[in-house]
Formats: C-alpha cells, sequence, structure tokens
C-alpha cells in the first residue's frame, strides 16, 4: 500500500474511513482503539529517537596516570612473539565458527574481502611487514584481473598492545590494587597478561569458552609465572554468575559476543550480563567499543538497557598520555569505554 506523505491528505482519508461506519459499529469502542494505536505508533517512533541519541548519564575520569616500566614492556613483547610462533596468522582456534555479523556496520564484509589479524599479536607495522613478506595481502581480486582489486576488510578479535595501555595506565589507573579483574572471553590471554604486568590487582581471571584457548592461556601464564595472581576459567560466562555479582571489581569485554553468536544468543547474554552486574554497585565495566553501540549491534535498546543501570566515566582519549600517537591510534583507544553500575 502507498504511503501517504501529506498531512492534509491523511486528514481526508482518516475522515473518509469515518464516513464508511455503518450504525453498527460502537462509535466509543472505535475511538478507543484509535487512541491505542495512535499510542503504541508515537512510542515506536520516540524509541527510535532514543536508539539514535544512545546517551548515558556521565561523570568525569580522575585524570590520574600509571606509568609503566621498559622493562615490561619488553617482557609483554616477549610473550606476544611466543604467542605468534604458537597461533596462525588469523589467531583463531582449530575448531572456532566466526561469524560476520549481518549489521549495517559490516554490510560490505564477507569472506572473501575479510582477513582475521589479531591486534594484540600484529600492529600495523607489522602487518606493512607481513605485506612486504608476501604473507598478506592488503587487497584482493575482484574477478581474476590483476588490476582490478579492491581493500580488504581487516578484524581483530583482541585488544591491541596501545588499547591495553590505555585501558591499564589511563582509564584503570589507580582502580585496579588489591581488586578483582574479570575478562569475559579472555581468548589469547591479551588482558590478563597486560594486567598481571600492568597493575597490582589482586586476582586477574579470564573466563573463556573454548577449550583450546583455555589450554594455550594456561600455558602461558604458567610459563611467565603468572599463575599467583591470574588463573582461566573454562566457563560460558553464564555458568558462573557470581564473578559479575560477586568477586569482580572490574568487568572487561572486548566485543566478545558479535562475532560468535546469533542475535537472540547475544541478546540473551547481555540481558544476563546485565542482570548480574546490577547486583553489584560501584562495579567498574570496561568495553571496546562502546557499551551503546554493541547493545544497538545486539538488536536491542541502549537506552532502555543503560537506564538505572550504569552511568559512562567519560575519559580524556587526548591527555598527551603516549609520545607521538597517530590519528589512527587516537581512533584505536577512543574504542575504550568505562562505566559504573549504579
Amino acid at each position: 500500500m502507498e504511503k501517504i506523505q501529506d498531512i492534509h491528505k491523511a486528514k481526508d482519508a482518516f475522515l473518509s474511513l469515518l464516513a464508511q461506519l455503518g450504525d453498527q459499529v460502537d462509535f466509543h469502542d472505535f475511538e478507543s482503539f484509535v487512541t491505542s494505536a495512535l499510542g503504541e505508533y508515537h512510542q515506536q517512533v520516540h524509541q527510535h529517537d532514543d536508539d539514535q541519541d544512545m546517551s548515558v548519564d556521565e561523570e568525569e575520569h580522575d585524570g590520574a596516570y600509571q606509568p609503566v616500566s621498559d622493562l615490561k614492556m619488553m617482557r609483554l613483547g616477549r610473550i606476544v612473539e611466543d604467542l605468534r610462533q604458537q597461533v596462525p596468522l588469523s589467531a583463531e582456534a582449530p575448531d572456532e565458527k566466526i561469524v560476520i555479523p549481518d549489521s549495517k556496520e559490516f554490510a560490505d564484509y564477507n569472506e572473501k574481502n575479510t582477513v582475521h589479524v589479531d591486534s594484540f599479536l600484529y600492529n600495523e607495522e607489522h602487518v606493512d611487514e607481513l605485506c612486504d613478506e608476501g604473507q598478506l595481502s592488503r587487497n584482493y581480486c575482484l574477478d581474476c584481473q590483476s588490476r582490478n582489486v579492491a581493500p580488504l576488510n581487516f578484524i581483530s578479535h583482541s585488544a591491541s598492545v596501545l588499547q591495553l595501555q590505555f585501558l591499564y595506565q589511563v582509564a584503570l589507573a589507580n582502580k585496579t590494587k588489591d581488586k578483582t579483574i574479570v575478562d569475559v572471553g579472555s581468548r589469547l590471554g591479551a588482558v590478563l597478561y597486560t594486567g598481571h604486568l600492568f597493575t597490582r590487582a589482586k586476582r586477574i581471571i579470564g573466563v573463556e569458552i573454548n577449550d583450546w584457548f583455555c589450554q594455550l592461556q594456561q600455558k602461558t601464564i604458567k610459563k611467565y609465572k603468572m599463575d599467583d595472581r591470574v588463573k582461566v576459567l573454562c566457563q560460558d560466562i553464564q555458568a558462573v554468575p557470581e564473578l559479575l555479582n560477586k568477586d569482580a571489581d572490574v568487568v572487561i569485554m572486548n566485543n566478545v559476543f558479535q562475532f560468535f553468536n546469533d542475535l537472540p544468543t547475544q541478546q540473551k547474554i547481555w540481558q544476563f550480563v546485565r542482570n548480574e552486574t546490577r547486583k553489584k554497585s560501584g562495579l567498574l565495566l570496561v568495553t571496546l567499543p562502546s557499551l551503546q553501540e554493541q547493545l544497538k549491534e545486539a538488536g536491542l535498546s541502549p537506552n532502555k538497557l543503560l537506564k538505572g543501570w550504569v552511568k559512562e566515566v567519560k575519559l580524556n582519549y587526548d591527555g598527551g598520555w603516549f609520545e607521538h600517537i597517530n590519528d589512527d591510534e587516537l581512533e584505536e583507544i577512543q574504542q575504550v569505554h568505562v562505566y559504573k553500575v549504579l
């Protein structure tokens, strides 16, 4: 049916409909129906507007900064190099199934034009080196003609070293001493290793559902003598709600559900995370990217879920925390967001 775009035509159409009502129609019943229908339509329109806004209450970050020594960065570098020798270039587990989300953001992504490269293991300079060596390409052939090529899309499922530096040195500076950090979907263990090196947290717990990644993390934790404060649980986060509602002081989630679950499953997990974390006021949630973006991509209403749940800690990304940071790197750390449970 063709939609009516003109208000006068809409009024004429409604009056015409009223004129067609027979004597047997209960006018008051019809009036009640029209009022209810208009109310529901009004709610849908304004819900859409709310989801576009996606605003949330904020508080200012305290501006604290925690330096990290060159020695610790060198040790992290050894861990990264060690992991590169143990995992494929894509850093995917042998039995892992990654699905490109069916969303507007990834509308142009498919198996042919998308490459998985782990940001914790390979920064932009490393990717350039891999391209120069022929191990990676930045372009793909559109129709097997050498000149008809297009850029590949690169996706990472881990936080980069720079993002983790910003996370611990700025966003969570002075907030982790003697606390418990829980990383949901710990994967290679990037958050765990840097948490041990960069913080004085009492416990750092990784929750990972994939057994292959669990074994890799446990092996690395033992090798680098981090088992005094770090451990991995090979579990679905939904099986250990006490981590969210009791044990954790900080919960970290790096886009952990979007590429690994269908929308109904994502929505179920997000509802679980919200319900459990709401039980612990003051709990800090760290997400990459923002909660607003992740909830929207999961087909949920950010404003509805965030209301009464969290307020965002407003971070200063351009505070001169790191030397010689370029625009791409600034955009990278802007993916880090911190929230406090109300």
